[in-house]
């Protein structure tokens, strides 16, 4: 006779398909209802029902990619080409996105707090500085969202809110939710072993039922002393209840089944896979809202531009340009679900870039470059983004920022890249909750940078 366990995945399988950010989550912090408090007026702008955000993980050369500036360390066959007045772009590292850079604004006086990955990486997934001392209960950025936007989960919504691809490859891995519920984790995706599927057949399904009406009865008798478990266990339930849903439900497989001709078109990597993967959780419209595609690999100190070294920023580019074009290519082609006449690209805020930049100027003595945090580029698409503009200015060097792009004068940060993704979906970044288990207020934006107070504005000048 079979049973579930022959026909269902394994929850060890299922944690090698995709796993929760649970490892800080786990921690014996308590948690409560959280009492929002407003501190200053914000008027969110509501254009977006998703935010997707492209990490290039590692830092991209600014100076060869969107910021671009011929430099002795500039190799000679990039074919650079001018795109637009105050734009060029090497048609060798960029030939298909060459042709939908129109649709992006590009802000090029980025500025960063952090110089060393692990942090940079932090600051990208948290949009605040690592502070040890509270570091366990600080939630990633996607967790806040899937908390913010709960009450808006429809009875169909059976996915996550909060999805990422390969984040177990940036050096903190995927980040837990802190103080906030463990329901809001991050489903991390594997996206080689998304790709095998996990459709069931209908006498699987029934099983699975009969077995989860079981394990509830189980449950519910138990509440009591399963409550004493504390997180952990919390967890864990909540990880069984997603999988159940996902298992049961035909979009999920869906979800995951990619075509040769695609699979050829992103590029055959495993950040075309992501992307792919991301692309079609958006066409299914489930429940997902935001989405962290992770692109690690950009850390070249050493033969940037060797064509035989084992990776190399040509390498790295010729992953990312069929993969991220493709993706923008197919979500403003892809109508929405929701609103007709709109394509899904147009109901998404899309979000590109490193954590910091690399050294301008000469290669080091490694012939590579260095990390470089003083100025770099981010680019958005989508959600009435105003496509073609090019925002701040670099000298001619790309060392020095000249002019910062949007309203204040102050550079603008990850804090305001969070603020104008938090305001897309409609969320009032300028909230505080005070409640948390350190007693000390968490702001959704952090206006305290290392040198004292910041702007936690939103990036409006992308707009126009």
């Amino acid at each position: 006779m079979r049973t579930v366990g022959d026909l269902a995945p394994t929850r060890r399988e299922l944690l090698k398909f995709g796993g929760l950010g649970l490892a800080l989550a786990a921690a014996d912090v308590p948690w409560r209802a959280h009492a929002f408090s407003t501190h200053a007026k914000a008027t969110p702008r509501g254009n977006a029902r998703n935010v997707l955000y492209f990490e290039i993980s590692g830092a991209i050369s600014h100076v060869e990619g969107f910021d671009f500036k011929e430099t002795a360390g500039t190799p000679k066959d990039l074919d650079i080409r001018k795109i637009k007045p105050d734009l060029y772009l090497s048609h060798r590292l960029f030939p298909r996105l060459e042709k939908q850079i129109d649709k992006f604004a590009i802000l090029r006086s980025m500025l960063s707090h952090e110089e060393v990955h692990f942090r940079g990486q932090y600051y990208v997934q948290t949009g605040r500085q690592l502070n040890v001392a509270f570091a366990r209960e600080i939630p990633a950025i996607g967790s806040v969202i899937a908390s913010e936007l709960e009450a808006r989960r429809r009875d169909v919504d059976t996915f996550p809110l909060y999805m990422s691809f390969n984040l177990d490859k940036a050096f903190p891995g995927a980040l837990s939710t802190g103080f906030l519920h463990p329901r809001h984790s991050v489903v991390d995706i594997n996206p080689e072993a998304a790709v095998k599927g996990m459709a069931l057949d209908e006498k699987a399904v029934e099983l699975l039922d009969q077995r989860w009406r079981l394990l509830s009865e189980l449950r519910s008798a138990e509440r009591g002393r399963v409550a004493q478990l504390g997180r952990e266990m919390a967890g864990y339930e909540n990880f069984y209840d997603t999988a159940r849903r996902l298992l049961t439900d035909s979009r999920w497989p869906r979800a995951f089944q990619i075509t040769d001709e695609d699979r050829a078109r992103y590029g055959g990597t495993n950040v075309g896979i992501s992307s792919i993967l991301a692309r079609n959780v958006l066409r299914e419209d489930a429940g997902t809202h935001y989405i962290h595609i992770c692109h690690p690999g950009w850390d070249h100190h050493v033969q940037i531009w060797d064509h035989k070294a084992a990776t190399n920023h040509y390498k790295l580019c010729d992953e990312f340009d069929p993969a991220f074009t493709s993706l923008i290519e197919d979500l403003a082609a892809a109508p929405s679900k929701t609103t007709p006449g709109k394509s899904i690209l147009d109901e998404t805020l899309v979000v590109a870039m490193g954590e910091f930049g690399r050294t301008p100027g000469a290669l080091n003595n490694m012939a590579g470059r260095d990390h470089y945090n003083k100025c770099f580029p981010v680019m958005f698409a989508g959600a009435g983004v105003k496509a073609g503009a090019i925002l701040g200015r670099t000298d001619g060097d790309g060392l020095k920022c000249l002019e910062t792009g949007w309203h204040r004068k102050e550079q603008p940060r990850m804090e305001n890249v969070v603020a104008a993704m938090y305001s897309a979906l409609g969320i009032d970044w300028t909230k505080e909750i005070r409640n948390t288990p350190s007693g000390r207020a968490y702001p959704l934006v952090d206006p305290l940078g290392p040198n004292g107070f910041i702007p936690t504005d939103e990036i409006a000048s992308i707009y126009g």
